[in-house]
């Protein structure tokens, strides 16, 4: 048997942060590798101390329908910007960076990371509130973008 790819490492590690993720509507994590060094991650979800959607209810959800994305109200912040928010706390430099997702970029998340000189975009599955802005502009800012297939 063949040892796994580090595509594979990444997804896998990915799995498991994303078995910490409270939201009812989506389970997003993300990881940064360098090379085979792991560098960061994180998950869909509010900031430190504050409660999670299971434990006071979902901002987002209007008897019993979630409301479309940007309507502003989710008090979880995407799993990308709490990543950046580890690495900065930690002092890691995502230069050169892979970063594996469970879902596509959305345009604001792009636009973020399209500033930070990663090689790659890898995602599982398609963010179905999304266009393709986000993977656009990353594509035209050189970052590789593809998607994962087990």
């Amino acid at each position: 048997m063949a040892a796994p790819t580090w595509d594979d490492t990444a997804m896998g590690v990915l799995k498991e942060y994303e078995k910490r993720v409270h939201c009812k509507w989506f389970k997003i994590a993300v990881v940064f590798y360098r090379g085979d060094e792991f560098l960061t991650a994180g998950y869909n979800g509010p900031s430190r101390g504050e409660p999670h959607c299971d434990e006071v209810g979902c901002l987002k959800e209007v008897n019993g329908i979630r409301l479309p994305a940007g309507s502003g109200l989710c008090r979880g912040a995407h799993a990308e910007m709490n990543a950046l928010a580890n690495a900065a706390e930690n002092n890691k430099d995502l230069h050169g960076a892979r970063l594996y997702c469970s879902f596509s970029p959305c345009y604001t998340c792009a636009k973020t990371l399209a500033n930070l000189s990663i090689t790659d975009y890898v995602y599982r599955e398609r963010y179905p509130d999304e266009d393709n802005r986000g993977i656009e502009l990353l594509l035209r800012r050189g970052i590789f973008v593809r998607q994962f297939v087990w």
